[in-house]
């Protein structure tokens, strides 16, 4: 009996021990994380309706931020101007120097261009660094340098790689782009801050480079009231033969001003009756009622006035002569050729024909110059003729004061005349001659489609780390959420396990 109760007392005690080994294998157990995938997704669709909201409001709040504080939500605005004149292929102005095209960003271009807009002028040098222009090579040469590439791709010739080298072209053509991102300008005020500079540019391009010859009123500036009447008469009388010349070289353009309302013939007509009815008649008055004021000054005037005008006619004569060897030496130099040539060559012939006939007109225009003193040293000689047999201090005071009066209203027509004269050529250059010597091509805009294609791509980068974030946060959420769920049930369960092991224990 008492060796019964010692072994149930064994038993109890290795039961005791196993249960001991079964708890601790259980809290070895403890440590480990399971979630089970029907909790996880139970968690996710609870806060899937959380997770589409943050989503949403991630977008509305990614876009609204890149749209306020995103200085470019558009490429650079790009413009095309051109040059449309002659020499202009040649890279040349209008007044035959070259032409620098990055005047353009010359600063007082764009401080006309602010203050247009009204817009402070610290920005000029931002606006200058912000602009790039770049020549478009023309069609021609383009074609030429194609062919050439052609030929040097297929034999490798370096005779063909030093003709493409040598090919020569100016562009007409440029790109102009505004990269504002160097300035404080955003999308909207980006084009039209080029574009008014592209067109304050044309205003200066004309100012510099148009028509700016002034006729006549270098000698309208000088008072000649202190001057002997026939000498002030002469004076004005060269004035308006060179007012009828130049408005002569423009008779045959069917133009009529709108701030003057004169046509080159109606012009032509007024200077010819001032020249006949004023100032030739008066020189005829004074000769013949001897209206001097110094007949010794009268004479010594114009044998100076000789003088001078022989000096340059020299000149004039040696300049033709140059000319006339040039065109000489393009003769002798001729050569006949035999047979056909080839497309180059033939393009050489035509150069040496295009210099020939610009000396040529060289020539004739040198020819007119000399012709033209030729003609002023024989008025004047005739003129000195005629004060030299003027009778001194012979005129009345009638004679005086008529003439007097006369030259009084000849300085008025002449100096209307040398108004209308310059004010109708300048228009006539401006709207016609050089209308489109410089003309913006393609203005600088930023299209809706670009916008928006700039947006977006600026918006992509944030959207995806911010969706990835909240997609990031969703998932965790949901997990810890899953754990804490799991946990509680494994607590429930080891109660329930422990009081079921406690009754148990208590039942034994």
């Amino acid at each position: 009996m008492h060796n019964k109760k010692i072994n149930d007392m064994h038993d109890m005690q290795m039961n005791n021990t196993n249960l001991n080994i079964t708890l601790k294998n259980d809290d070895s157990n403890e440590d480990a994380i399971h979630i089970s995938f029907s909790t996880l997704f139970n968690c996710m669709k609870r806060f899937f309706l959380a997770w589409i909201t943050l989503a949403v409001l991630a977008v509305l709040f990614v876009s609204a931020g890149t749209a306020t504080f995103s200085h470019q939500l558009s490429s650079a605005p790009v413009s095309l101007i051109g040059f449309d004149y002659p020499n202009a292929e040649k890279g040349l102005t209008p007044n035959g120097d070259k032409l620098d095209v990055n005047t353009i960003k010359n600063p007082v271009v764009i401080e006309a261009a602010l203050t247009k807009l009204d817009y402070p002028l610290t920005e000029v040098d931002s606006i200058r660094n912000a602009i790039s222009i770049d020549g478009v090579i023309p069609a021609d040469a383009a074609n030429e340098i194609s062919v050439y590439k052609q030929a040097l791709e297929k034999n490798g010739n370096l005779q063909v790689a030093q003709s493409m080298l040598d090919v020569d072209y100016f562009p007409t053509k440029y790109k102009i782009t505004f990269d504002f991102t160097k300035t404080n300008f955003g999308d909207e005020e980006a084009a039209q801050v080029i574009n008014t500079v592209l067109e304050c540019y044309r205003d200066y391009f004309f100012e510099q480079y148009g028509y700016n010859e002034s006729i006549g009123n270098s000698l309208l500036a000088i008072d000649y009231s202190d001057y002997d009447y026939l000498v002030a008469v002469d004076t004005y009388t060269e004035t308006l033969i060179d007012l009828q010349e130049k408005v002569n070289s423009l008779r045959d353009k069917d133009f009529r001003s709108t701030q003057t309302g004169y046509s080159f013939e109606d012009l032509n007509n007024s200077i010819s009756t001032a020249k006949a009815y004023d100032a030739d008649a008066l020189t005829a008055y004074i000769l013949s009622n001897s209206v001097i004021t110094n007949k010794g000054n009268m004479i010594s005037f114009y044998e100076y006035r000789i003088d001078e005008l022989e000096r340059q006619k020299k000149s004039a004569e040696e300049n033709l002569k140059t000319i006339e060897n040039s065109i000489a030496n393009y003769e002798k130099d001729s050569i006949v050729v035999h047979g056909s040539i080839s497309e180059y060559d033939s393009n050489q012939y035509t150069t040496i024909s295009q210099k020939y006939d610009e000396l040529f007109e060289q020539k004739q225009d040198a020819q007119k110059v000399v012709s033209s003193y030729s003609v002023k040293i024989s008025e004047c000689k005739t003129r000195l003729d005629s004060v030299k047999k003027l009778t001194e201090n012979n005129a009345n005071e009638k004679d005086i004061e008529y003439v007097e009066n006369r030259i009084t209203l000849l300085d008025k027509t002449v100096r209307q005349l040398v108004d209308d004269v310059n004010t109708t050529i300048m228009e006539y250059h401006e709207s016609v001659t050089f209308a489109n010597a410089y003309s913006v091509l393609v203005p600088a805009n930023v299209l809706s489609t670009s916008y928006i294609s700039m947006l977006l791509s600026n918006i992509i980068k944030p959207l995806l780390l911010v969706e990835v974030l909240v997609f990031v946060i969703y998932i965790s959420v949901s997990v810890v959420c899953g754990l804490r769920i799991e946990n509680r049930i494994r607590k429930n369960d080891d109660l329930s396990e422990e009081i079921t092991e406690e009754n148990e224990i208590s039942a034994e």
